[in-house]
């Protein structure tokens, strides 16, 4: 008898068992991640240096009855990436999904744009994601089997005026996810990029709240509209499941049709 082809779909987009680590999660795209995720049956730990939000975070998803730990973590240090590594292995036994959300901007024009800024900016969007994928992967190697996601930007792809650090570290986030991608293949580990648009997060509320900065960004995409937080929670399912085992390297743009867009219909 041949073998039966009958594909069945519902155990692609299955996590139930898995245990992620995410970064930025105490707000945001990261929080609606660490949410998402956990409402699948992924045990989460949530990282991130804001104390008040992380427990905040933790008594949202353990309220629900889903499992996760907060790990309050700077980024920017070894031992803080190396500790929630550890604790992550403790609670759970092992990380197999690692999605990097944290992120600063810090805007000023290139002329004069401080040298702290543009240290700080680095160091935490671009550096700190290498350093804690490196650390995941030495659970994940060992295993032949592991997802990771990586957050960069509109501002990865395109051109936007004022923030120098932002751009290059969010460029650099899609060339590192290619490297990694293309390094840890043979571990049967997967690593692509979640490029969102314009999103009304606590770090644009100011733009957003703008009618001016509003409109020009919403009429920039496709959908006259800015993007919401919990609308980057599909991708990054998809991205870390096995509906997407043959996806590792790309970039996933998240942005309303931004990147695409020529001349929309709200600019005439």
């Amino acid at each position: 008898m041949p073998e039966d082809k009958f594909v069945d779909a519902r155990r692609l987009f299955n996590l139930a068992g898995k245990s992620a680590i995410v970064t930025g999660a105490a707000r945001g795209i990261g929080r609606a991640v660490a949410e998402g995720l956990a409402s699948v049956g992924v045990a989460v730990a949530l990282a991130d240096v804001l104390e008040d939000g992380l427990r905040d975070a933790e008594q949202t998803i353990t309220g629900r009855g889903y499992s996760c730990i907060a790990v309050r973590t700077d980024l920017c240090r070894q031992e803080d990436r190396a500790a929630l590594v550890e604790r992550t292995i403790a609670a759970f036994g092992r990380v197999d999904i690692l999605v990097n959300v944290a992120g600063i901007t810090r805007s000023a024009p290139s002329e004069v744009y401080p040298n702290e800024n543009w240290d700080l900016t680095l160091a935490v969007n671009l550096t700190a994601i290498f350093h804690l994928c490196k650390l995941v992967a030495q659970d994940m190697i060992p295993r032949r089997a592991g997802a990771i996601i990586n957050v960069s930007s509109i501002g990865g792809a395109l051109g936007f005026p004022n923030n120098p650090a932002y751009q290059a570290s969010k460029s650099g986030v899609l060339g590192l996810t290619r490297a990694l991608a293309t390094d840890w293949a043979k571990y049967h580990i997967r690593v692509n990029a979640l490029c969102p648009g314009y999103t009304h997060t606590d770090m644009t509320d100011a733009s957003f709240r703008d009618p001016h900065t509003n409109a020009a960004r919403a009429t920039r995409t496709m959908m006259n509209r800015w993007g919401q937080p919990e609308e980057m929670v599909g991708p990054v399912i998809f991205l870390a499941s096995d509906a997407a085992s043959y996806v590792t390297g790309e970039d996933l743009f998240v942005d309303g049709g931004w990147l695409n867009a020529g001349l929309t219909e709200w600019q005439l």
